[in-house]
């Protein structure tokens, strides 16, 4: 079954339980989360209490989390007991996904990139580290997914290339369709099913414009071809998989916590049409 879920960043700039209530109010069953809100981190890791206080929450607005977000966590220079303790936490609460990234490639983007003896180095860090990850996400039962953000995981080529060098079975892919137009300025239908087959999400966001023009309206209402997207992901076997609203933001001008309400409910409905016009 596909699972379409909203992730919090929306709502950032508010408490996550305000969040909540707009994603449960927007028709949403499904959550995604793990960024701070409103400053504060959402899942303290020295609080003994934070897990048995997020599933009051998520239970009161009758949300099931699906993905937890651990770029952070699990990045390479933060110690290994980080990343153990976010993994058990989402096992704790009953997530079967932790969504990460993998290496910034700029120096200054768009135009200033990392040269590519340093990326190698960087790319190498990366993969010890992940290897570790997958350790432990394997001994959990947990899958951490990395999603197309520049450097090892640009596009789909890039980001097989990784996973083949981890070698773990517990570490997929997450697609992001919005990024790859963003930073690489490719077309994210065609690029998409060299990696099909080992994605076990897509992040629903759009984009408009050429590469780097921060425009990302509501999924569906901009270039990115969804049911392209869909269809590759139906033809490569995918029917557990989880769809996420990452940003509705368009061109990025202030909104106000109503307006975010309404473009997440809009986006749900936008969703649920093309899913249904492509056969999932």
């Amino acid at each position: 079954m596909i699972k379409l879920a909203c992730m919090t960043l929306p709502y950032a700039n508010v408490s996550l339980e305000r969040a909540l209530v707009g994603i449960a109010g927007a028709g949403y069953l499904y959550v995604a989360f793990g960024l701070p809100h409103a400053g504060e981190e959402v899942l303290d890791e020295q609080d003994p209490q934070a897990v048995s206080k997020l599933k009051r929450l998520f239970e009161r607005y009758k949300l099931e989390p699906v993905m937890l977000i651990g770029t952070e966590q699990l990045a390479p220079g933060q110690p290994i007991e980080r990343t153990q303790l976010r993994l058990e936490a989402a096992q704790a609460l009953g997530i079967k996904e932790v969504l990460s990234l993998g290496t910034w490639g700029y120096r200054e983007f768009p135009d200033i990139p990392i040269p590519e003896a340093e990326m190698v180095e960087t790319n190498k860090r990366f993969i010890e580290k992940f290897r570790r990850v997958g350790s432990i996400a394997e001994s959990l039962g947990i899958t951490v997914t990395i999603k197309p953000h520049t450097g090892n995981t640009a596009t789909a080529r890039h980001i097989r290339q990784t996973l083949d060098e981890i070698g773990c079975e517990f570490i997929k892919a997450s697609y992001d369709p919005g990024n790859v137009r963003f930073y690489e300025g490719i077309d994210p239908a065609a690029d998409f099913p060299l990696i099909a087959d080992r994605t076990v999400s897509i992040i629903a966001k759009d984009h408009s414009g050429i590469r780097a023009e921060h425009n990302f309206p509501l999924p569906g209402e901009g270039e990115v071809e969804f049911r392209a997207l869909f269809r590759s992901w139906k033809g490569a076997g995918s029917a557990d998989g989880t769809i996420v609203v990452e940003r509705v933001d368009g061109t990025g001008g202030p909104m106000t916590t109503e307006q975010i309400d309404l473009r997440l409910a809009q986006a749900r409905t936008n969703l649920e049409g093309l899913l249904h016009k492509s056969g999932l």
